[in-house]
């Protein structure tokens, strides 16, 4: 009932105190919905609500009779001649207002929804970030609440052009929404100066952060009233870009130590020269925290004696333990790959038995779930078990909501997504496609049984207007090319370059991965494909469909049939084709490895400052691999 309290009258102020900032205008039939639902959103913890109002209608009086009823609830009415900055000055005033340590900011007209803001509040509260964001813009975010194509196209470009010339808003894929989470050292002292309603712009660009963190959400359809936007805004929108374009870098939030190099252990089953996702991830991570600074070594499955037939690889790590054990002590963090029986779980029980202070940050980045072809149940019993080991970290990543999910347990470490990047580098000048040209469909990836090329050849092979590249080698190519016999839209091109392959990448309209397993957990290839303009078109997988879902199509796994649909539905409709081509550039493009990096290394600090595993190095001889 109103005025009912779920925390006591003067509960005093600091950290754990969050405060919801709404500016409002004109939204008298909104407020009282918007409260109603934050109310039961927040039960349980320690809030309250700042409405910063700029209205001359009767919104003032709504906002009053809900601050009589409920002290959790402040009003700061601006006067027609005192509202500096629009809603970004209103933004500024409801920090002010309150002395809260958690500060949210968020419409309202609804379409950001109240129930998505305990999950901003608590990534805050749990992980390593100082700002967290809403986005629309990855994994099951949505945008469907703006109004027409002409919205979509001009939010698109708008975010393009922040990224290009703003380079601290790379960190988020939304960086021009308003729904989102903070700690109050962010913006406490720091000049911000807001242009228009964009005041998350203001704060990616001067705030004081180390690391921002994301929170899908979709974007409804408004409540009530109009938007904001408009020429005007478009205006401010640009002065405001031109203004933090020649701002002052911003001050960070830790001291300067807190940043010096680290010493990093990446333990991985696979690197160059193997060919393979994990091998080019893996190659991508070593050099990019290299490049910002950090000792990187990385270590293998090579490194150890092992045993190797077909899918089953086995490594003597173990027996090794005792020599390397010595070696940890150089390191500041060890990122620890896996599953990979017998070595990273055997890492990750063995380094348990260390005493904290003598043992290095261990972060755990699962890639899959175990997936042996005539071993289903073992695997299923070695994931079970190996899930349960990973809580020995003291953080685990992952690259999807998904694996997020299967990978958390109440009583185990954090569990946070980093996408892995791609080197954007190497994209290439997309040619023209040519008018009435057939579909040129691009397959990378070893030839395997569980990678699904057999599926693609019976899909696509004599599709009309269709034509299939397969870059890779393995042993299934003898018969797939006996398969292809006959067939002259399918070309085999084995192992190439990399420059050799980034050229396929832009000469091509769809990438395609129709793996059958979930050991494929993400397809790198995919993303390398969207940053050169292709479509995916890949399995309906964990982790594979956060990836190509937004901006493709998805087909249920080893489904021929509904594979072929997909490639002729985007042969037939340029119109499709064009949309999705578009949309994918832009994703890929956003899965930079620096993007990727970035947030490796705010991870690893947090871990550091949450354990105080830092220590004084010690030698030790290096294994690097390129």
């Amino acid at each position: 009932m109103p005025g009912s309290r779920e925390d006591p009258v003067g509960t005093p102020a600091g950290s754990g105190r969050i405060a919801v900032i709404v500016p409002t205008r004109h939204e008298a039939d909104s407020v009282g919905p918007l409260y109603h639902r934050l109310r039961a959103a927040l039960n349980g913890r320690n809030w309250e609500i700042v409405f910063v109002d700029d209205s001359d209608d009767e919104t003032p009086a709504r906002l009053a009779d809900l601050a009589g009823h409920d002290p959790r609830v402040a009003v700061v009415h601006r006067a027609p001649d005192r509202r500096p900055g629009g809603l970004g000055g209103a933004v500024l005033a409801g920090f002010a207002a309150t002395e809260a340590g958690v500060l949210a900011v968020m419409d309202a007209d609804m379409q950001h929804p109240p129930e998505a803001l305990p999950r901003l509040v608590d990534a805050l509260a749990s992980g390593p970030a100082d700002l967290v964001v809403g986005t629309r813009y990855r994994g099951r975010g949505s945008a469907e609440g703006l109004n027409g194509s002409f919205r979509h196209q001009a939010s698109r470009a708008c975010r393009r052009l922040v990224h290009a010339v703003l380079p601290r808003t790379r960190v988020s894929t939304d960086p021009l929404g308003g729904f989102f989470a903070l700690r109050r050292e962010v913006v406490d002292g720091v000049p911000l100066r807001p242009i228009g309603y964009k005041i998350l712009l203001e704060i990616l660009v001067r705030g004081r952060w180390n690391a921002v963190d994301e929170v899908e959400y979709t974007f409804r359809r408004r409540f009530e009233g109009a938007s904001k936007s408009g020429l005007g805004e478009a205006r401010r929108f640009l002065r405001h870009v031109v203004a933090l374009r020649r701002a002052a870098p911003a001050t960070p939030a830790r001291p300067a130590g807190s940043h010096r190099p680290l010493r990093v252990l990446i333990f991985t089953s696979e690197v160059a020269p193997v060919v393979s996702g994990i091998a080019t991830s893996m190659g991508n991570l070593s050099r990019s925290l290299t490049a910002a600074g950090h000792q990187v070594d990385v270590v293998s499955r090579a490194d150890f004696p092992r045993l190797v037939h077909r899918e089953v690889r086995l490594s003597g790590f173990a027996r090794s333990w005792p020599r390397f054990r010595r070696r940890l002590s150089a390191y500041d963090v060890v990122n620890v790959h896996g599953p990979v029986p017998t070595m990273s779980d055997a890492f990750l029980l063995l380094a348990a038995t260390m005493r904290r202070r003598r043992r290095p940050a261990v972060v755990y980045t699962h890639h899959s779930d175990l997936a042996i072809p005539g071993l289903r149940g073992l695997c299923a019993l070695y994931n079970r078990m190996h899930r349960r080991v990973a809580q020995l970290a003291d953080v685990i990543l992952v690259s999807s909501a998904e694996y997020r999910d299967r990978m958390h347990m109440p009583s185990g470490p954090h569990v946070e997504i980093i996408p892995w990047g791609v080197d954007t580098r190497r994209v290439l000048p997309r040619p023209p496609r040519p008018p009435g040209a057939a579909l040129r469909v691009l397959f990378v990836g070893q030839l395997r049984p569980y990678k699904g090329a057999h599926i693609l050849l019976d899909a696509a092979g004599d599709l009309p207007g269709v034509t299939v590249t397969l870059i890779g080698d393995g042993p299934e190519r003898p018969r797939l090319e006996a398969r292809a016999a006959g067939l002259p839209a399918v070309t085999f091109r084995g192992r190439v370059s990399d420059a050799d392959l980034w050229h396929a990448y832009s000469t091509h309209d769809v990438i395609v991965l129709p793996s059958l397993t979930t050991a494929e957990a993400y397809g790198l290839v995919l993303g390398e494909g969207m940053a050169s303009g292709c479509v995916p078109v890949a399995s309906d997988l964990p982790g594979v469909r956060e990836v190509a879902g937004p901006s493709g199509l998805l087909v249920a796994p080893g489904d021929a049939e509904a594979l072929r649909d997909a490639l002729k539905r985007l042969s037939t409709d340029d119109a499709l084709l064009d949309r999705l081509a578009r949309a994918s550039l832009e994703r890929g493009l956003a899965m930079s490895v620096e993007a990727a990096t970035t947030r490796h290394d705010q991870v690893f600090r947090h871990v550091l400052d949450h354990t105080g595993a830092r220590r004084t190095a010690t030698p030790a001889p290096r294994t690097t691999h390129p």
